[in-house]
């Protein structure tokens, strides 16, 4: 069943155009899964007029301001164009795991791509993260160790591809919710039944593999990025074992504190989840003996 605000959005063209534009700049996910869901709910086709539409309001207001066209409009396609593919995916084939697998794997293509054109990758973002530190510095935010986060240079490559990779993924779920599944399936039944499989699982086993002796940074890069559809693979092998087992639904709200108790203790979540998704993967934690 569709959700209220998924039916609001899909009865209101200028609405949710306004929205989709609105939205982008602060909470590009929302953004994004707004467009994710009317390519579910309507097509990618009625998305992709939204998008232009949008598209076309954003680069006039930046055009007045004078500054950042280039910026915007690489942020604006990238984002609507990564929700669109997905949204699409997941409307054809009744399905989120495709849309993942394949992000995921466009993802490995990119850093396996962009290692082979920059010689030198921690090179290429050592001078941005600098130029980071010292602007936070300008802003008055206290850096323990400046140089741990020049540090992450070597990293970084598979650092910003997670984090993009992560929020389409957040993207989808959304828009998903919203439109009410796809298919005929519901969003619940589609989350609970995500997994990678042997392509994804492979990639992400091979790059382990590679890592521990020593083929470093690229495959500690991809592991990363591989790794990213482990954490939401296990959090949906535990919403599983809530839903089969009947548990109350609150009894999922400690999976979710550590995202506001500090990084600390959202690492150690997410390689847990990770940790289970990949189990899963491999050797099936969800069995229909658990009823």
């Amino acid at each position: 069943m569709r959700s209220a605000f998924g039916s609001w959005l899909i009865e209101r063209r200028v609405a949710r155009v306004a929205l989709v534009a609105a939205l982008l700049p602060l909470f590009g996910v929302v953004s994004a899964g707004i467009v994710v869901c009317v390519a579910i709910a309507k097509g990618w086709r009625e998305g992709l007029i939204d998008c232009v539409i949008a598209l076309v309001a954003v680069l006039a207001l930046t055009g007045m301001a004078g500054e950042g066209l280039a910026q915007v409009l690489f942020s604006t396609v990238s984002t609507w164009g990564v929700a669109l593919l997905m949204g699409g995916l997941a409307a054809t084939f009744g399905s989120l795991t495709l849309p993942i697998q394949i992000v995921i794997l466009l993802g490995c293509v990119g850093l396996v791509g962009f290692a082979a054109i920059v010689a030198d990758p921690a090179g290429f973002w050592g001078p941005i993260l600098a130029t980071i530190a010292e602007q936070m510095r300008q802003f008055g935010v206290e850096l323990n160790d400046a140089e741990a986060v020049i540090g992450l240079a070597p990293m970084m490559s598979g650092l910003f591809a997670a984090s993009t990779i992560a929020s389409a993924i957040v993207a989808l779920m959304l828009g998903c919710w919203w439109a009410g599944g796809c298919r005929g399936a519901s969003f619940r039944d589609l989350f609970i039944g995500l997994r990678l499989g042997v392509v994804i699982g492979g990639i992400a086993a091979v790059a382990g593999l590679a890592a521990l002796v020593g083929l470093q940074p690229l495959a500690g890069n991809v592991l990363l990025v591989a790794g990213v559809g482990f954490v939401f693979q296990g959090l949906a092998v535990l919403h599983w074992h809530v839903v089969v087992r009947r548990w109350p639904w609150w009894g999922l709200i400690p999976l979710y504190v550590p995202i506001f108790l500090g990084t600390g203790l959202l690492l150690m979540a997410l390689m847990l989840f990770a940790a289970v998704g990949f189990v899963d993967n491999w050797y099936g934690l969800r069995r229909a003996s658990a009823r």
